[in-house]
């Protein structure tokens, strides 16, 4: 890889924004975009029981990554460099763990893809991410929300067992212990549907604090109609998490909105509330007891469990597949330091969230700037999705939605609305390492 590198022309942000090959990248992006709305819908309602099409939307991702060796298309920046320094950690800890206590080459394979494969998203995708593509994101994903909010209904009031209902088994999908549906739209499970859901109303929410003459869906009673349809995915979604990120979203929407609305000075005034003495002194507690769980639930390792073994897809044709997961646990980030030992996955872990938080900070920058207030919504739900929930067990469909959202708000970071071919990204992320 590192040869490769050394023989392909570095194209930085610096450069003119649409060449041919930001176009073909941008094609690129919407084609991965589109795989992963659709993944599900093939994989339930067309070919149920086809394990393999989880794959589909690894294809315009690995070409993606092809073309960006070819053209030179992709970043090197310092969150390069930090990309590939971990990957490197992370496949000699499972070199390891398959040499020591012989974890099956097969599972670790699986692991390393679903922790590694979609991260490279974050060098390629941001630099055809120009203002012109983001309007096109905006407008395709709120859209969008129109007939998957009626599909969002249609599966609401059908019973669990109805064919709109099946998941990727051909099983009926319901809440447990009731007879009512769980609704997940094109996709083949809440969760995913849920990171989809809440990404349309971040998006909506930025669109209302822009002026009329600078959004991406101009028509007043179009943007109404798309925000009564996105809020109504998840409010009909029977889901807690979905609900949850929406909320979410709406919250880093008033942030932005006191950012970019109202005034900066208003907005530093909350940021010394959330960051002050007395807030940080009256949140240790809550820290402590709540979101510490990866340093302290699990027991000290070396080796560890193995990557992929919380990895569903690692199990495929073993009938208690889904079970290998909550073997380690039900929650992401403590079954990711369990896999991969102690001092590996306390660095994982601690890396993740500290990126999570890094990319809040950039999202209040781009905001500040009077760009894209999407970003801050964007980041608000993004961070528990990094914090709390699923990102590696079912990467296909929730890692790698992540990295399309991240890969907005760094588009936005690198390419601000209405600035001249002058780019003013920041040289910390722009300059090659």
């Amino acid at each position: 890889m590192a040869t490769a590198l050394q023989y392909v022309t570095e194209v930085t942000v610096e450069q003119p924004r649409e060449t041919r090959s930001v176009r073909n990248m941008a094609r690129l992006f919407f084609a991965c975009f589109w795989t992963i709305l659709f993944t599900g819908a093939v994989r339930k309602w067309m070919f149920p029981g086809t394990s393999a099409l989880y794959l589909l939307q690894d294809v315009p991702i690995g070409i993606a990554y092809v073309y960006a060796l070819w053209t030179g298309l992709f970043a090197r920046t310092y969150l390069m460099l930090g990309i590939v320094v971990l990957s490197v950690v992370i496949m000699l800890q499972a070199a390891l763990q398959i040499i020591v206590p012989g974890l099956p080459p097969f599972i670790a394979f699986v692991g390393l893809h679903n922790y590694l494969f979609y991260l490279p998203m974050l060098f390629i995708f941001p630099l055809c991410l120009t203002e012109h593509f983001r309007k096109n994101f905006i407008w395709w994903n709120l859209i969008g929300s129109l007939p998957m909010c009626l599909l969002a209904i249609a599966q609401a009031k059908s019973p669990p067992q109805a064919w709109v209902n099946r998941t990727s088994q051909g099983d009926a999908f319901g809440v447990s212990g009731s007879e009512i549906a769980r609704v997940s739209g094109t996709f083949n499970f809440g969760s995913f549907f849920g990171l989809w859901v809440a990404l349309a109303v971040g998006l909506c929410m930025g669109e209302w604090l822009l002026p009329k003459h600078r959004r991406a869906i101009k028509r007043t009673w179009l943007m109404v109609l798309c925000t009564v349809a996105a809020n109504l995915c998840h409010l009909v979604s029977g889901s807690r998490g979905a609900i949850a990120l929406a909320g979410l979203a709406i919250l880093g929407a008033m942030v932005a909105a006191m950012t970019y609305v109202i005034s900066p000075a208003e907005f530093n005034i909350v940021s010394e509330r959330f960051t002050g003495d007395e807030y940080v002194a009256d949140s240790k507690n809550r820290a402590l007891e709540g979101f510490i769980g990866f340093a302290t639930e699990p027991k000290f390792s070396l080796i560890g469990a193995g990557v992929g073994m919380g990895v569903d897809a690692s199990h495929v044709g073993n009938a208690d597949a889904y079970n290998f997961t909550y073997q380690l646990s039900e929650t992401d980030i403590i079954r990711t330091v369990m896999e991969l030992g102690t001092p590996v996955g306390l660095s994982y872990a601690l890396i993740r969230i500290c990126f999570a938080l890094g990319m809040i900070f950039i999202a209040v920058q781009v905001v500040r700037r009077g760009s894209s207030p999407h970003v801050l919504p964007i980041s608000f739900f993004c961070f528990f999705q990094m914090y709390q929930a699923d990102l590696t067990r079912n990467a296909t469909m929730t890692c790698s939605q992540v990295m399309v959202c991240y890969s907005f708000i760094l588009g936005a970071y690198y390419y601000p609305d209405n600035t001249s071919l002058e780019l003013e990204a920041d040289d910390s992320l722009t300059r090659s390492a």
